[in-house]
């Protein structure tokens, strides 16, 4: 066990990603260049930068949506590079909890049947999804609202929704992408402050953003211009 925890959540080593094929006419796009970099468990982490920074990029390669070009990903200790495409679903599913600008939810579908659905996946119970799923949307403060639909939900309220659902997994590393984007500015202050509350309780994140305020909030930051990181930093927070 002691082992484990000192193996990073995620783990870069010149890591380059490139689009395009020049073997049928088209330029190559580095997109991504010489990536190195842990996150360790317990740490909340900001990825920052302007757009068409690359952010993307790294984003979906630490959420096992993309393969690097060169170089190799690390999650919880798994290289990702001899992984099958169905071995690495299984590892997203597992090891990653996904919160995003959209809240991709299910429109016709209760809150508790969203939050429940990562567990369908796992072949767990229905009696204990349900336990499960009420269980974080308390956590998230939405414990009387188990069987509203998005549409009878404030956007705040959806995106706490979504986040019952990235944690109802129990995953290694929860990644949130613009997760204020879609909220006004009330409704931004408190999914910030979730969040910090979800770290201080222990939970693993990297947030990416654009938004040099909601970075600040975070205990480092990964700065990333034009295809490569120009600063990883601590923000100096207690």
């Amino acid at each position: 066990m002691a082992k484990s925890q000192n193996i990073p959540v995620i783990e870069f080593v010149e890591v380059d990603k490139e689009y395009g094929n020049p073997n049928e006419g088209g330029q190559v796009v580095e997109a991504l260049s010489d990536a190195t970099f842990k996150v360790h468990r317990g740490e909340f982490v900001a990825i920052t930068g302007p757009s068409g920074s690359g952010k993307s990029t790294l984003l979906h390669l630490i959420g096992l949506l993309d393969r690097p070009s060169r170089g190799k990903v690390y999650v919880d200790g798994t290289e990702i590079g001899q992984l099958k495409d169905n071995e690495l679903a299984s590892l997203r599913n597992r090891k990653l909890g996904f919160v995003f600008q959209q809240f991709n939810l299910l429109a016709k579908t209760p809150a508790i049947r969203n939050v429940e659905l990562p567990l369908v996946y796992q072949g767990i119970s229905a009696k204990d999804r349900y336990e499960r799923a009420k269980k974080e949307l308390e956590a998230v403060g939405l414990g009387d609202r188990l069987g509203n639909k998005p549409s009878q939900l404030s956007g705040g309220q959806q995106q706490r929704v979504a986040i019952a659902r990235a944690l109802v997994t129990n995953p290694s590393l929860l990644l949130a992408d613009e997760p204020t984007g879609n909220l006004d500015t009330k409704s931004g202050i408190e999914i910030m402050k979730l969040f910090e509350d979800l770290h201080h309780k222990g939970v693993t994140m990297i947030l990416v953003t654009h938004n040099p305020e909601i970075a600040l909030q975070a205990d480092r930051q990964i700065v990333i211009r034009d295809g490569k990181i120009e600063k990883d930093v601590k923000n100096g927070r207690s």
